[in-house]
């Protein structure tokens, strides 16, 4: 059990929401977490499900996606170890806005919200670190969407595979390998685009060396000509 309160107060220490706590409020939260475990596949929360849990990746991959009442998907995000999700819940009483599933056997430890509140209510310095971390949050959200209108569809494929290999990846003899089983359909998802559009974009990718595929795996073989194509086609710097 001993054991079992050590990793859960090291996992609470790795979510930005938490990391600057003293020990003793470390492990007062460390004592309320619950441990949860998915399988391959299985749907963790759905897009309108009621919310009130914080999710704490100690093992594992989740794939966070929003689904349109049409049937039409985005995926927004790929998680592991160490990331957090479901954290808006904590903060009020709306239903989940988006869908997790695992993408493999998975690890997660859990946070009720009435825990968190009864925490943050009574913790002002704990407060402002949560709106910090709530900022950093958008600001990303609103890079992905300036992306979506500013950058062309090769250009987005750069920005979102460099994202990738920064967040999965691992370096290799032929570059930095992405860890993770990738179909091109995920890639239109997190992209805004077709899967045809895609597969011709990648296409380019292959032909001129950048990038190497082998099934679901992709290598970053020239980090640099990713970057300069997000220059090219109206983007930031990649950072």
């Amino acid at each position: 059990m001993k054991r079992h309160d050590n990793q859960a107060a090291l996992a609470l220490q790795s979510v930005p929401f938490f990391s600057n706590l003293q020990n003793d409020e470390v492990n007062e939260l460390a004592g309320r977490l619950v441990l949860r475990r998915f399988g391959i596949g299985q749907v963790i929360f759905h897009h309108g499900d009621p919310g009130g849990l914080l999710y704490i990746i100690s093992h594992g991959k989740v794939k966070i996606t929003h689904s349109t009442p049409e049937g039409q998907e985005a995926l927004l995000a790929i998680l592991g170890s160490g990331d957090f999700f479901g954290e808006l819940a904590l903060l009020d009483d709306s239903p989940r806005s988006a869908t997790a599933e695992a993408l493999e056997p998975t690890e997660t430890l859990t946070l009720h919200r009435s825990d968190f509140r009864r925490f943050i209510g009574s913790n002002p310095a704990f407060a402002m670190h949560v709106l910090q971390s709530m900022a950093r949050a958008i600001r990303r959200l609103n890079s992905q969407l300036s992306d979506i209108f500013f950058l062309d569809l090769p250009g987005r494929l750069a920005r979102t595979l460099l994202r990738l290999a920064d967040e999965h990846g691992h370096p290799v003899e032929e570059g930095i390998l992405i860890d993770l089983s990738l179909t091109q359909t995920d890639l239109a998802e997190m992209t805004g685009a077709t899967r045809v559009s895609i597969n011709k974009a990648l296409g380019r990718f292959r032909r001129a060396g950048w990038v190497r595929a082998k099934g679901r795996r992709f290598t970053i073989v020239d980090r640099a000509a990713l970057e300069n194509l997000i220059q090219i086609s109206g983007g930031s710097p990649y950072s």
